[in-house]
C-alpha cells in the first residue's frame, strides 16, 4: 500500500545563478537559476516563469527557522511558494540564502521581501559568485512511497527518487550518470544528489527529473547506476 512520509533533507545541485535587478525598498542580491534540468531540457535557458531563486541573507537560517518565519508570509503567497534554506558554496566561500520555488511573477518579490524583512531577516546587498556554484538545498519532502526505497515527489511535478546505498563525490556521480545517459537503456532524465533522514539514519537520495517519471523509470536508473 502506498503511504505519504514527511521528511527532512537536502538536495546538492551545480547551478548557474544570473541577478534579478528589482527596484527593492532595501538593496539586497537576488539571484536565479538559468538551467534548471538543463540534461532534460539542454543547455538553452528556459525563460518563462521564475525558476529556482536565491535571496541571499546575512547569516544561515536553519529550515526549521525559515518554516517558522513562513508562517509570517501572507497567507497569498506562501499558499503558492516552495520555500527552504540554502548554502551557495562558489570561490572556496560559502554564501547562505533562502530558496523560493513555485514563484508566482517577479514583480511579487518586493512584497517577499518586505514579509520575510518583517520576520527579522537581514539580506545582503553584494555577492559575488563564479560562473557555475554549488547549491545545498535544506528542504522538507512530502513524498508518496511507492515501493521500499523509491518515491515520488507530491509538492513538485515530474520528480522521484531513489535510495542508494553508494555515497559518491560530485565527480564521480556525474561520471556515472553521463554513463547511464551514454548507455541509453533508460528515458530521459535530469538527476542530482541528496541526502534524507529515515528512522534516525542519513541515506544516499538520488532525485530524478522526468516528464514522464514513473516507478519502472526509477527502477531502470537504479539498476543501471548500481550495474555500471
Amino acid at each position: 500500500m502506498k503511504k505519504t512520509i514527511h521528511l527532512s533533507g537536502i538536495i546538492i545541485k551545480h547551478e548557474k545563478l544570473i541577478q534579478i535587478t528589482l527596484n527593492t525598498p532595501e538593496n539586497i542580491y537576488i539571484a536565479e537559476a538559468t538551467n534548471p534540468y538543463a540534461n532534460y531540457y539542454g543547455r538553452s535557458p528556459r525563460k518563462a516563469t521564475p525558476n529556482s531563486i536565491f535571496l541571499f541573507t546575512k547569516r544561515f537560517h536553519f529550515l526549521e527557522e525559515i518554516m517558522n518565519m513562513a508562517v509570517g508570509i501572507e497567507k497569498c503567497l506562501l499558499e503558492r511558494i516552495n520555500i527552504a534554506s540554502a548554502l551557495i558554496e562558489s570561490g572556496g566561500k560559502q554564501f547562505a540564502a533562502i530558496r523560493i520555488k513555485n514563484f508566482p511573477d517577479y514583480s511579487q518579490l518586493i512584497k517577499l521581501q518586505k514579509c520575510l524583512t518583517a520576520q527579522g531577516i537581514i539580506f545582503l546587498d553584494k555577492v559575488t559568485l563564479e560562473e557555475e556554484v554549488k547549491a545545498i538545498i535544506n528542504k522538507h519532502f512530502v513524498l508518496t512511497e511507492l515501493e521500499e526505497q523509491f518515491y515520488i515527489d507530491q509538492l513538485e511535478d515530474h520528480k522521484g527518487y531513489f535510495i542508494t546505498d553508494q555515497p559518491l563525490s560530485s565527480l564521480a556521480f556525474e561520471k556515472k550518470i553521463k554513463q547511464i545517459r551514454n548507455n541509453g537503456n533508460c528515458r530521459l532524465f535530469d538527476a542530482v544528489q541528496g541526502k534524507i533522514i529515515i528512522d534516525g539514519k542519513i541515506h544516499e537520495l538520488i532525485r530524478i527529473f522526468s516528464e514522464k517519471i514513473d516507478i519502472e523509470l526509477l527502477k531502470c536508473l537504479r539498476t543501471e547506476f548500481y550495474r555500471l
